[in-house]
């Protein structure tokens, strides 16, 4: 994985931990409506899309936007049909798969970094 490759995976961790600060820390309310929406529609699906190593990076951002708001749906949808509607827990969840998925995404490229080459 090179440098360049980190970027994205790195982004959704700081997006996430930016998120999660707005909503819980004490922050002014005026900031948590962008900087929520702006990580619920790209972090979750680029965390999952970068891993795919697409060479065209418009439908790498295309794709991660459209899986961010299917699982955004799917994920209030089941918290809905539990009966256990909690903004802050759709939201909690939607942090653990981003920051799962691009935590394994840093590791996975840090490993393939340090194998060594076949001779």
């Amino acid at each position: 994985m090179t440098d360049r490759s980190r970027i994205p995976p790195i982004a959704v961790l700081a997006g996430a931990a930016l998120a999660a600060l707005v909503v819980w820390g004490n922050v002014a309310p005026a900031l948590r409506g962008p900087v929520v929406l702006a990580f619920l529609l790209v972090g979750p699906g680029m965390a999952l899309v970068h891993p795919l190593r697409l060479r065209d990076r418009l439908a790498e951002l295309c794709l991660a936007v459209a899986l961010s708001i299917a699982l955004d749906t799917l994920f209030a949808s089941a918290f809905l049909y539990a009966r256990g509607w909690s903004p802050d827990g759709i939201l909690a969840a939607l942090i653990a798969v981003a920051v799962l998925a691009a935590g394994s995404d840093l590791l996975a490229g840090a490993s393939l970094r340090r194998r060594p080459e076949p001779t």
